[in-house]
């Protein structure tokens, strides 16, 4: 940030010095300040005359607020800013004698990806590494003689935070800070072949030492957080920060169960992940994880499975801390709902999707929402059951075509990669309520004999085209 009056730093800290703490992650005013004029000159020292008793005391000025510039998206008239990150917003400062200053904003990168970063043990390792469960760097040999550790070209959801303990981690200097870095994907190999979705997503924490001067951050140590107790993560994309202080990541894009058995891009995925093209469970992704920062700059992983199995990005916990809205990025995807049982602990609640109830189309549109309820497993299951899950035989599925009579047995269920019909078997056992939401929400069975459930009986999935499908 560089000042646009041109104030030196020190005036600007003399003025912030009363700020309280900004709600973002416990990150103080100070990270604010980062980046302004550092003029080292002493122009505005001041020399408090002596008190001869006529003049009344001074009286602090303290910080009031703070607010925050528009700037236009960037276009084609100049794409050079469409491909680079750049802000030209600013920020605007009020304090309690009247005064105003504006800061301009910007941005210091930590790392580049691929590049070197200290790992907090002595030594470095690869900003955005990809690892095996083995806990191995995964290489790419695309190139002879060239190879490399892969490492992602997309950094994606990030939370920066600030722990009550104090750090143990070496070198921090001044204020402990803490960023849970996300890598959604690698797009290509050295060779220039398709990469996406065929490697485990990486996730890091990193330690940042603030400048309590300043507000400056320094990267002090990159740590890996190990996701082998998960699986491995998939194709992780937006995150939040949670009201507790964890890391809320996602998987988004959640591998088909019903085709992943014969995928080549799943068996290319299972290969990198367990060194075995046939030992990963599709169900095991699709799913929420959480990351817990300790003190000593590590992380520790869980994922969260009764939260549903859909096309996951950006949770958002409301204040509660028990009720979270979930974005299903995916073609005819839901909004969703989970209800925690407790506050704080998103292991076990009970899981909704959204009807929506079209009431006008004038303008935007208005309509009314309710809530479906899901599935409300119990918490110890809910917890171990996607550790051993059988083939999907709970459905009857298959591709429609045009020659196929509509059917009142069967609903389609259309996703990213193409639609499918689906019948649910009589009684299907919860857990499948869970692992293949969109079949559930589409096809719910709520007796023997199966119906359309409210959310469709409005739409034209009752007479979907699919026929001659076999009873499971």
């Amino acid at each position: 940030m560089q000042d646009m009056n041109q104030a030196n730093r020190r005036r600007l800290l003399k003025m912030l010095g009363g700020a309280p703490m900004l709600p973002i992650g416990g990150v103080s005013m100070a990270a604010l300040l980062a980046g302004c004029n550092s003029s080292d000159d002493d122009d505005d020292a001041t020399v408090t005359p002596p008190d001869t008793g006529t003049q009344p005391p001074a009286t602090p000025v303290t910080f009031t607020s703070a607010s925050f510039t528009s700037m236009p998206a960037p276009t084609l008239a100049n794409p050079e800013l469409m491909a680079r990150t750049t802000v030209s917003s600013a920020m605007n400062l009020a304090f309690s004698d009247g005064s105003k200053r504006t800061v301009e904003l910007g941005y210091e990168p930590f790392f580049i990806t691929g590049d070197n970063v200290p790992d907090g043990k002595g030594g470095v390792a690869i900003a955005g590494g990809y690892f095996n469960l083995a806990g191995a760097p995964i290489m790419d040999n695309s190139v002879p003689a060239k190879a490399r550790q892969f490492f992602s070209n997309c950094p994606d959801g990030t939370s920066l935070l600030a722990l009550s303990a104090p750090t143990t981690v070496p070198g921090v200097a001044g204020n402990a800070v803490y960023a849970v870095v996300q890598f959604e994907y690698q797009s290509v190999d050295q060779a220039g072949n398709d990469m996406y979705g065929l490697l485990p997503s990486p996730i890091a924490v990193l330690t940042l030492s603030q400048d309590p001067n300043t507000g400056k951050l320094s990267l002090v140590k990159y740590s890996n957080v190990d996701t082998s107790s998960v699986h491995g993560l998939w194709i992780t994309c937006g995150a939040s920060l949670s009201p507790w202080g964890t890391h809320l990541s996602s998987e988004e894009y959640e591998p088909d169960a019903t085709t992943a058995v014969g995928s080549a891009s799943f068996q290319a995925y299972s290969n990198n992940v367990y060194g075995d093209p046939n030992k990963a469970n599709p169900y095991h992704y699709g799913h929420m994880p959480e990351v817990t920062v300790h003190p000593d700059g590590t992380g520790t992983i869980k994922k969260h499975y009764c939260m549903g199995r859909i096309s996951h990005e950006l949770v958002q916990v409301m204040p509660d801390e028990r009720t979270a809205l979930m974005g299903d990025d995916a073609t005819n995807g839901g909004l969703f709902m989970f209800v925690a049982d407790r506050k704080a602990d998103l292991s076990a609640g009970t899981l909704y999707v959204a009807k929506w109830t079209q009431t006008s189309g004038t303008g935007p549109g208005a309509g009314t929402l309710t809530w479906i309820k899901l599935a409300t497993p119990p918490a110890p299951r809910s917890r171990n059951w996607p550790t051993n899950l059988p083939p999907p035989t709970s459905w009857t599925c298959a591709r429609p075509t045009p020659v196929m009579r509509p059917s009142r047995r069967f609903a389609t269920a259309a996703r990213t990669t193409g639609s499918s019909c689906n019948r649910v078997a009589a009684r299907p056992r919860p857990f499948w309520k869970r692992t293949a939401m969109r079949r559930w929400w589409v096809a719910r069975w709520p007796s023997p004999r199966w119906k359309a459930p409210p959310s469709t009986s409005r739409t034209r999935l009752r007479t979907a085209r699919c026929r001659g499908l076999k009873r499971p």
